[in-house]
């Protein structure tokens, strides 16, 4: 494609922003349209494993991203009253913590910083309809004013609206049996640079990890089909996530004394979405809103700049964005497949433990694998890490 060309991307989160990077290394002009008011610096941790660390250093902000390092050192799976049950540290087997911690709102605004100057930012807006032609898409907002771009990019997340308007019958979401809140909660003193976990009873989990030097990131999965929760439909998020705490012992508790407090507070399923095309005539979707793995996977960020690197790259080389759309397809499918199947309802169900014996039977395999011995034996050098980081996805070369 000529790369004169103007692009819009709709979405201005991560996947978007990594996208008009690359875009406009080579040449294109770039409009990221984004329907919050202004920019979004919240949300949890993100990890950011395998090929995404090779996009990273290839963009060269690998020291930034290493400074802004929430400094997470490893996990601790603790019981009900926070007694302390194994421990994995860092880089070991079986560690919730990888090279790359960092707060997505952290990352998302390294993305921002790094485009703003070269692309035109449009807070405020979103796409109400797409009108393919033969010279580019007309653009319809949601303020009524109209404009022509050679290509859109859906890069919305889970729940694109953009991507209902042209791809909504070829999507699905795949529901893995569980829903999940993540939110913020006051920083203590006796938070350290730790990820604490907690199974509890009824398959409760709780995640909480680094956040800023006021906050601490805070993760809640429980089991429940979404029928379950269809005959709750009067009552808040907030009330149910609360009937998901209770009981479930003095980090649960916390949790429920903060929620009046929160202000980031999300609640929804853990979901999957399963595209069965992530194209048609001129618009193509990227990142979640093509493939969302869900969080649990710590996938998502790494397919999210793969993806854009890929995309980017073949509109730089091929003839025609029905080509180049192809290609990205071609290219990133088997691999965002392979990430979204790492993560199947069935382990959804074995990671939720709901039954005391359960839990206990849980607590004997972390301390089992959280042993000294077993960390050395199972633990993968740091040479064996660096070719699983290469090996994970082989960057094509544009």
């Amino acid at each position: 494609m000529t790369s004169s060309k103007k692009i819009l991307i709709c979405g201005g989160g991560i996947a978007g922003p990594a996208c008009a990077y690359w875009l406009r290394q080579y040449g294109f002009s770039v409009v990221i349209a984004e329907k919050a008011m202004s920019f979004r610096d919240g949300g949890q941790n993100v990890d950011v494993k395998g090929a995404g660390q090779q996009v990273i250093r290839r963009m060269g902000l690998d020291d930034q991203v290493q400074a802004l390092n929430t400094g997470e050192c490893g996990q601790k799976w603790l019981d009900a009253n926070g007694k302390v049950v194994a421990v994995f540290p860092k880089d070991g087997f079986g560690s919730l913590t990888s090279d790359f911690e960092i707060l997505r709102g952290d990352f998302a605004r390294l993305l921002f910083e790094a485009t703003r100057d070269s692309c035109e930012y449009r807070f405020g807006r979103h796409v109400t309809d797409i009108v393919d032609g033969d010279e580019g898409a007309l653009v319809i907002f949601d303020d009524g004013t109209q404009e022509t771009f050679s290509l859109v990019i859906c890069a919305e997340g889970l729940g694109s609206s953009t991507r209902s308007l042209k791809l909504g019958a070829q999507t699905r979401m795949r529901h893995l049996g569980a829903w999940m809140a993540f939110f913020k909660i006051p920083k203590r003193p006796g938070d350290d640079l730790w990820a604490h976990s907690v199974n509890g009873i009824g398959g409760t989990m709780i995640n909480l990890r680094p956040g800023s030097a006021t906050e601490t990131t805070a993760l809640v999965t429980f089991p429940a089909e979404p029928a379950e929760l269809d005959g709750a439909a009067h009552r808040s998020r907030r009330d149910l996530l609360v009937a998901a705490l209770q009981g479930r012992g003095t980090i649960a508790d916390r949790l429920i004394d903060a929620l009046d407090t929160v202000q980031d507070f999300y609640f929804g399923p853990l979901s999957q979405v399963q595209a069965s095309t992530w194209s048609v005539g001129r618009l193509v979707l990227l990142g979640d809103a093509a493939h969302c793995p869900t969080p649990f996977t710590g996938k998502g960020t790494a397919l999210s700049l793969v993806g854009a690197y890929v995309l980017a790259g073949e509109l730089s080389k091929a003839a025609s964005h029905t080509e180049a759309f192809r290609a990205y397809e071609a290219l990133l499918r088997p691999y965002a497949e392979h990430c979204q199947q790492e993560l199947s309802p069935r382990f959804v169900r074995l990671m939720h433990v709901r039954t005391p014996v359960g839990i206990a039977i849980a607590r004997v395999l972390q301390r089992f694998f959280g042993s000294a011995p077993m960390q050395r034996l199972l633990t993968p050098s740091p040479a064996r890490r660096a070719r699983q980081v290469e090996e994970d996805f082989v960057l094509p070369v544009y």
